[in-house]
């Protein structure tokens, strides 16, 4: 990975600052012309095929060695990114926060620490939006988030918290979702709430296996284990050859999770919930963590959002244990290769309060909007209404993606952030797509899926080696999305191959 990063890197450095336009699909006078006219020819053979005729299409592809426009198609009309859009979002904050940056988790105290171990106040667990507190970890010299938290105050001699247990998520503003999000988005694991204290991605995973004979209970675990939510188990085990009915649901507004229907033997299931209140359910988390350690905790589990501390209190509070996150470009990776939308949204929100003073989600699209002035970027046509690209506000046009790109190309991060997108036949959401040769390890670019929609952006090598940045939208799709991805695959693999 890091010496085809590192071979990329080698072209993009100096690229001049402008563009040069042409005309759609107009034939360049140079030794590859012949090449680039087929590639020509068979992209608008492609784009007539029936079900991706009917599809609104736009695209630009650009020769990097001289910024040479090699097809142009509706460069300037504003389309759906869907999660193309993380593509800003992340390069805004490693242009703002740097590659270093940490997020901060910590636990404070208004009480004092007495000689007997006794906590006379309460545990604040106050979250700054680190979006990777997890309670498992695929390392497994990795403690989880909460029980390293635990395991620094037990090592202070606390013994016993008099007090409450409290989630803060006050760092940002508000505890919501995106703007333009849906009702259906906001069921989905994909559309989690944000909220400054988030753990496990803000969904509860609940595993259901069967008992070992039929008609009896199913057994059912819970992850996190947490005491906030409470598991009404009416599941029964059923035969071998039974329909499997088993179902898991939260009833809105209460802490109770319901598991029913039948699992027939030798069968498991896994399913989640989405968190309704993320900061509480971590403070129930750490307090539950502390009582199996040995720590009496003898108040409840509570949750503080922003405004409900005045700045007087706030300031009394002292820190007792605090854990550092990976540094960001770790983060970056998750983002755009994973495409994690919770996570996009935390660092938008962690942007507007580090410099926009206060942690929302204008604010922080301010701060990125501001980057693209900084940048000189044109962005009129484009419009913002999330970080993560869910929200069918956000639209953008071919050749602002593609100048974006184009920046991003001349910074000093350049080569960090590239390893920070997905890799075709190799990982992240490119891993499934252009796996044969020449395909693979070739494209370092953001996907992009919502209904009707799919999108491609990113850099890519051509086997003659030459280096493009590309954008390819494709919206309102009446035919499957897996024939839309298809034709930009195969689009992809036109240059790859003949140019």
């Amino acid at each position: 990975m890091t010496r085809r990063i590192s071979r990329f890197c080698r072209f993009f450095p100096a690229l001049p600052s402008a563009l040069l336009f042409i005309t759609p699909f107009l034939i360049p006078t140079c030794f590859a012309a012949t090449s680039l006219e087929t590639i020509q020819t068979r992209i608008s053979q492609y784009l007539k095929r029936p079900g991706i005729r009917s599809t609104h299409w736009g695209m630009e592809v650009i020769d990097t060695a001289d910024n040479q426009v090699l097809v142009s198609l509706n460069p300037d009309k504003p389309f759906t990114p869907a999660s193309v859009l993380k593509v800003l979002t992340t390069s805004a904050a490693l242009e703002k926060l740097g590659p270093d940056f940490r997020f901060r988790t910590g636990v404070y105290t208004n009480g004092r620490l007495l000689p007997d171990g006794t906590l006379a106040g309460d545990l604040y667990l106050v979250g700054r939006g680190d979006p990777n507190l997890t309670e498992t970890s695929e390392d497994p010299a990795e403690k989880p988030a909460i029980r390293d938290l635990a395991g620094k105050l037990i090592a202070l001699g606390i013994k016993r918290v008099e007090g409450n247990v409290i989630g803060d998520d006050s760092y940002f503003d508000t505890t919501g979702n995106g703007k333009g999000w849906t009702a259906h988005d906001l069921k989905s694991v994909y559309g989690a709430p944000i909220c400054a204290l988030s753990l496990n991605n803000n969904v509860v995973w609940i595993s259901v296996w069967p008992a070992t004979r039929a008609k009896q209970l199913v057994s059912v675990g819970m992850e996190p284990r947490n005491s906030y939510y409470r598991i009404r188990n009416l599941g029964v085990t059923g035969s071998r050859r039974a329909r499997r009915t088993a179902a898991v649901r939260l009833i809105r507004g209460t802490r109770t999770i319901v598991v029913s229907g039948v699992l027939p033997a030798r069968q498991s299931i896994n399913r989640y919930v989405v968190m309704e209140n993320p900061a509480e359910v971590a403070a129930s988390v750490l307090k539950e963590e502390l009582r199996q350690n040995g720590v009496v905790v003898e108040g409840q589990a509570g949750a503080l959002h922003s405004g409900d501390m005045s700045p007087a209190a706030r300031h009394a509070l002292v820190l007792l244990a605090e854990r550092e996150s990976q540094p960001l470009i770790r983060e970056l990776e998750i983002i755009n290769k994973q495409s994690q939308n919770l996570h996009a949204e935390m660092l938008l929100r962690t942007l507007g309060a580090e410099f926009g003073g206060e942690g929302t989600e204008e604010a922080g699209l301010q701060i990125v909007r501001r980057f693209l002035v900084d940048a000189g970027i044109e962005s009129q046509q484009v419009s913002l209404g999330d970080g993560c690209g869910l929200s069918r506000e956000n639209l953008v046009t071919p050749r602002f993606q593609t100048s974006l790109l184009k920046y991003i190309s001349t910074r000093p991060y350049f080569g960090l952030f590239l390893g920070t997108l997905a890799v075709s036949g190799m990982d992240g959401t490119l891993k499934n797509r252009m796996t044969a040769q020449p395909m693979r390890g070739v494209i370092f670019a953001k996907t992009g899926t919502l209904n009707g929609v799919s999108t491609l952006s990113g850099y890519m090598t051509t086997k003659s080696g030459k280096q493009l940045i590309f954008s390819i939208f494709a919206n309102d799709a009446r035919t499957s999305i897996t024939r839309v991805r298809r034709t930009i695959d195969e689009i992809c693999s036109l240059f790859v191959n003949l140019y």
